[in-house]
């Protein structure tokens, strides 16, 4: 897909009817990815999981990047989770067979903050989830119809560049 595509998508997903339990589920994926390590097929698998869903993509984007840019906070409480779950002696033998599969190390499972951040996503989805889904509520009612009423999005209207790349008065 080209790049205005893209971009058209996105704005589409933006300023469509959406549930607010979408958006919750989307800004709950992107918390869960935003606070780990991206470089590895942990963050990659959780992504393909949300694609999976019908979570709004749009708000799950945004949430990476902004859950993403408090991750040298969210480093120093994960750390030490991982860390403790990997130093469990009993665990050791399970790390141990894990480690030595074919593709299980891509995860980074063995890095204390993949690992603590995958714990705290988890423990955490279902809260972030709710407020997200509050949040969802707050923009579907208020938010999405200021944006499309806007003097901006008036004047983009006018812009045929504009209305090619968000779709939204072509439809």
């Amino acid at each position: 897909m080209n790049p205005l595509g893209l971009i058209r998508q996105f704005v589409k997903g933006l300023l469509k009817e959406n549930e607010p339990w979408q958006i919750g589920l989307g800004i709950a994926f992107g918390f869960a990815i935003g606070i780990i390590p991206k470089a590895n097929l942990t963050a990659q698998l959780i992504f393909v999981l949300m694609m999976c869903t019908k979570a709004n993509v749009p708000f799950a984007i945004l949430s990476i990047f902004l859950f993403s840019t408090f991750s040298p906070i969210t480093d120093k409480l994960t750390d030490p989770i991982g860390y403790a779950v990997l130093n469990l002696d009993f665990l050791y033998p399970l790390f141990l067979k894990l480690y030595n599969m074919p593709i299980l190390p891509w995860t980074d499972f063995n890095n204390t903050v993949v690992l603590g951040g995958l714990i705290s996503g988890t423990i955490l989805f279902y809260p972030v989830y709710l407020i997200g889904k509050k949040f969802g509520e707050l923009y579907k009612k208020t938010l999405r119809e200021k944006m499309v009423n806007s003097k901006m999005a008036k004047f983009l209207a006018k812009n045929p560049i504009w209305v090619y790349i968000s779709g939204i008065h072509n439809e």
